[in-house]
Formats: C-alpha cells, structure tokens, sequence
C-alpha cells in the first residue's frame, strides 16, 4: 500500500508541473468557500451553497491554470489591495503584546506610527521620516 501512495505522489507532481498552484488569492477564496459552506447550514440560507460552488471553483481553476502570467498578475493585485489590512492588524498585535512596555502613537506630520517606552514622563520624539518633533506623555 505503501507503494501507491509513494506513485501516487510522484503523479500528481508530473501532473502539477507547469501549472500555477496554490497562492495567496486561492488560499483566500478556498478560506472564503469553507466559511460560507459553513453559513449556508443555516435554515433560509439554501441558495448560498451555489455561492460557495462558485468560489471553491474559481480557487481550484486558479490553482490548476497553466496561464501562470495571468494568475500571478490576479494575486499580485490581490496582494496589494489586502497589503495595508494585514500591516494594520500586525501593528494592533503587536501593540497589545506590548502593551505595558510600549505606548503608539502617529506622527502629526506624517502619519507614520511611532513608539515610546512607557513611564518614562514626558519625552521629545522626532519623527524618523519627516524629522518633526513632538513631545508625548509617556
């Protein structure tokens, strides 16, 4: 038995050559198709499986396409419109984890996120991009 899934294996990896797989968009559409499948249970919601249908097949044609110009250009648009999303909920997580040892605040001039350590009274900060001075509580 072991045998076959070791031919099986070395199959779906001839069959895969030249073909785009999995990346970032498909990844999201597959994650978009599992919570709606898990949605459309629910009574009165009937029609939100032919939905879900759509979206898991446009994630596995997408995987499965041997257009890869095409496919990379779809996810690299798709990369830059969810970029500013992920950078925000990276700096909320790391603004809870340091929450005791940090305080975050935005430039005036900029916007650019800046931190402080906490407890350390009222401090000068200069703004590494812009070069404006504030001064915060800390």
């Amino acid at each position: 038995m072991r045998g076959f899934f070791e031919r099986l294996q070395w199959k779906m990896a001839a069959w895969m050559q030249g073909r785009n797989g999995v990346d970032g968009l498909s990844n999201f559409l597959m994650g978009v198709g599992i919570i709606l499948l898990i949605a459309s249970v629910i009574p009165g919601l009937d029609l939100l499986s032919w939905l879900v249908l759509a979206v898991l097949a446009v994630a596995l044609f997408r995987s499965f396409s041997k257009n890869i110009a095409a496919r990379s250009k779809e996810n690299a648009a798709f990369e830059q419109a969810v970029q500013k999303p992920k950078r925000w909920i990276a700096l909320q997580r790391k603004a809870w984890a340091n929450r005791k040892t940090t305080r975050y605040f935005k430039c005036k001039g900029c916007g650019t996120v800046l931190s402080v350590p906490r407890g350390k009274g009222t401090l000068r900060v200069v703004c590494p991009k812009c070069k404006t001075e504030t001064t915060k509580k800390s």
